[in-house]
């Protein structure tokens, strides 16, 4: 665990205190756990208010009042993996504070980051946003990275983009595949995000199709009945919160408020997933989501949490 110096350096910046949250489930005693944090952290490029975030204020979203709290909630809970996404805070932020509590860290940019349309904002604008996957150093031996990038026109390849670690868990001697995804936004992209899925699928079994222990977490950035879910569940895989909440996803994991042509619209979806293989890992317990009434009337981000997105935790038992 991080020290309590090093955290009171984080909750030193923070008022009003976070959102808190808990876990729901146990991890069975003496056997060998795997704790995996996913999260959208909302790019600071695209957290600004206006025409977006319509019951969000200006400094709720400041960039020195976030950073912090971004920090706080993937470090509070000393997860072993983190799949993270809309980072674009890692080069003036993150890189510097992360290895301080025991994470060795895999940032990978996207190409054509949508934060380069708000490169004016001067308040917000830290770079393009992309993809960071961190491990506890003391936990893994790396054996490999890997960034797959295809864009969309690419009629070679599916239009995916995705990073990989393939990790060494030291106490039980499995090889760990870990994944982060985040798929193409907005509800009628649903046909590209399946054949986006389809790309991550199609890697695994051309590359790893022997491994048992392989997690697929990100912003698919569509719901359950999309096309995409099945791509992933017919290859074999659960999802986390799925199995651990009496087969249904959990009832929302983004929500807010955005504006259309001057119209208050609310957004509240299920988007966010921790994707394994029930051969090399059996989720023993997930952190809990906050109800709507925890947040508060406004959704997020909040003065309490600093993404849109919530944050999922699954703690594994992983089988030998």
């Amino acid at each position: 665990m991080a020290s309590n110096i090093a955290l009171d350096e984080i909750t030193n910046h923070l008022s009003p205190a976070s959102l808190t949250r808990e876990f729901h489930g146990n991890s069975v005693t003496g056997h060998p756990t795997l704790h995996v944090l996913q999260w959208n952290t909302l790019a600071q490029g695209l957290s600004n208010p206006k025409d977006n975030f319509v019951r969000v204020t200006n400094q709720t979203v400041a960039f020195d009042n976030r950073k912090w709290r971004i920090l706080e909630q993937i470090v509070i809970r000393q997860p072993d993996l983190c799949a993270l996404e809309e980072i674009d805070t890692y080069t003036c932020f993150l890189q510097y504070h992360l290895p301080k509590y025991g994470y060795t860290c895999f940032f990978t940019p996207k190409p054509s980051s949508p934060c380069y349309l708000f490169g004016d904002d001067s308040d917000n604008f830290k770079g393009p946003d992309g993809i960071l996957l961190c491990f506890k150093t003391e936990i893994f031996d790396e054996i490999q990275r890997y960034h797959y990038q295809a864009k969309e026109n690419d009629s070679h390849k599916k239009p995916v983009f995705f990073s990989m670690l393939d990790l060494h868990h030291k106490s039980s001697s499995a090889n760990i595949i870990f994944i982060g995804t985040h798929l193409k936004a907005k509800i009628p992209f649903a046909n590209i995000r399946a054949k986006q899925a389809e790309g991550i699928v199609e890697f695994l079994k051309e590359n790893h199709s022997k491994r048992a222990h392989i997690i697929i977490a990100g912003d698919f950035n569509g719901e359950p009945h999309e096309p995409f879910y099945e791509v992933i569940r017919n290859a074999g895989f659960s999802s986390a919160y799925r199995t651990l909440s009496d087969d249904k996803e959990p009832l929302f994991t983004t929500w807010k408020f955005r504006e259309n042509n001057g119209v208050e619209q609310e957004q509240c979806r299920t988007i966010d997933y921790i994707f394994y293989k029930p051969a090399g890992l059996v989720p023993a317990a997930i952190l809990k989501l906050p109800s709507k009434e925890d947040i508060g009337l406004n959704g997020l981000p909040s003065s309490e949490y600093p993404s849109d997105h919530l944050a999922l935790e699954t703690i594994f038992n992983i089988n030998l």
